[in-house]
């Protein structure tokens, strides 16, 4: 265990002790969680003592303004989103309809068409697509940037359509069929991506939407979750989707016969020490590689870095070339052996590292940029949790999925990189957001009508 790690151990058990059963929907245990298996416990690797210090700095500064900020009122942002209701009210929670269920899929299967259609053209065929995983790069590389816009407010939208579709089951025990279609066609797309975070996701979903529902209906949390076939499908899914990326990682398959050669011949116990072995103390590395060459043989960056490239990520790099590029790419170039950090050349790496908010921070100009890096995401992610709180429970579909969004916002700012983790979790809230700027004025003409 790291230092920082007996401390996020100690802080997850008082959650549990004060908050009972409440602790299931609470994101800061889960992101207490999520510390542990990334920066809490070792299995190979040795921190430095200055890199214990730096990690446990960090941790508290980050943990610390996320707590102080998430008790405060902030009335101004809660007062918005609670004064919207009122306009919104045909999106108070009641049961949806056949009718309202399908039209729900066809938006999910409208995203699985465009996914599946723009993968084929940027690999090459389908073949090529649905077997690409980590290690195929794309055949067409200056695809427009709108694509892949497009692609990735679709699938926001469809993880939140299999939230409410899986909701609205399990509240008025509605049939789970277009639930089922639903969570299988995001399965089978995001298998492809080679990621069994992406997998694990939707079944996070699925079983959140579940505790939500009984706790806004005062039942046990964990009522029809372990046993229920609601879940138990979803789960069997993912369990074997999780067990063949296992199985393929680091392996380059070329096409559909030699997929299905390494699936059907896969060793499952085997797979999973395979995956481990590979993985190791991967974040836990880079992490001490970033505080062992930043400010040592490789020059610390400058202090604004990662807050230039997270302010200006919303351009185009087709329009500005020398748009400034993450830090998870800056850190692939010094693992490389590199020290070049100019954006177009770092555009051209296709993949990239996380070394957490402590080792992005301390590549930003040292102790300073630990210490302001997490501060800044404590104050990200104390506002997320606070919208969790005021929102969890509502009764209008509009707060419940702002809640629901800032859930797991909040848990992508503990692993880094910074970019990837803000990128990933506000963005599908700012483009829900736009979806209902556009259709309130609809919304409140039919209202005012009525």
């Amino acid at each position: 265990m790291t230092f920082p790690g007996f401390f996020a151990i100690f802080f997850a058990i008082m959650i549990i002790i004060k908050k009972k059963y409440n602790f299931i929907i609470d994101p800061m245990f889960y992101m207490l969680m999520i510390f542990i298996l990334f920066f809490g416990q070792t299995k190979e690797i040795v921190l430095s003592e200055k890199s214990e210090l730096i990690l446990t700095l960090s941790f508290f500064i980050f943990f610390g303004t996320t707590y102080f900020i998430r008790n405060r009122e902030l009335k101004f942002l809660v007062n918005y989103f609670q004064r919207k209701t009122t306009v919104l009210k045909s999106l108070d929670i009641k049961p949806l309809t056949g009718s309202q269920q399908f039209f729900l899929f066809l938006i999910v299967l409208t995203y699985i068409t465009f996914d599946l259609s723009l993968n084929t053209w940027l690999y090459g065929s389908f073949e090529k697509a649905v077997t690409r995983f980590y290690f195929r790069l794309p055949e067409i590389e200056d695809a427009p940037t709108y694509l892949s816009i497009i692609q990735f407010s679709l699938y926001s939208v469809s993880s939140l359509i299999l939230f409410v579709l899986s909701y609205n089951n399990s509240k008025f025990n509605t049939s789970s069929f277009y639930t089922n279609l639903s969570f299988l066609a995001l399965a089978l797309v995001a298998f492809p991506r080679g990621t069994r975070g992406a997998i694990i996701v939707l079944l996070i979903i699925i079983i959140l939407a579940k505790i939500i529902s009984n706790f806004s209906s005062g039942l046990s949390p964990l009522k029809g979750i372990l046993f229920s076939p609601k879940v138990l499908y979803p789960g069997l899914i993912v369990l074997l989707m999780f067990l063949a990326l296992s199985s393929i990682r680091n392996k380059e398959i070329d096409n559909l016969d030699m997929l299905q050669k390494t699936i059907t011949e896969m060793d499952f116990s085997q797979s999973q020490k395979d995956y481990s072995s590979t993985e190791g103390d991967l974040l836990l590395k880079d992490y001490e590689l970033s505080v062992d060459k930043f400010g040592n043989t490789v020059p610390y960056l400058p202090l604004n870095y990662t807050l230039k490239a997270v302010l200006l990520n919303p351009i185009p790099r087709s329009v500005w070339k020398e748009k400034p590029v993450g830090f998870g790419v800056a850190l692939t170039e010094v693992k490389l052996g590199g020290q070049n950090f100019e954006p177009q050349h770092l555009a051209d790496f296709k993949w990239s590292n996380a070394a957490g908010v402590a080792g992005e921070g301390w590549a930003n100009n040292g102790i300073y940029g630990v210490i302001l890096y997490s501060f800044l995401m404590g104050l990200y992610a104390g506002i997320l949790l606070r919208l969790v709180d005021a929102f969890l429970l509502s009764d209008n579909y509009y707060t419940l999925l702002i809640s629901l969004l800032s859930f797991l916002a909040s848990l992508l700012t503990v692993r880094g990189d910074i970019l990837s983790g803000i990128t990933q979790g506000l963005y599908p809230m700012i483009f829900f957001l736009l979806i209902i700027f556009f259709v309130e004025p609809f919304i409140r003409y039919k209202w005012s009508f009525n």
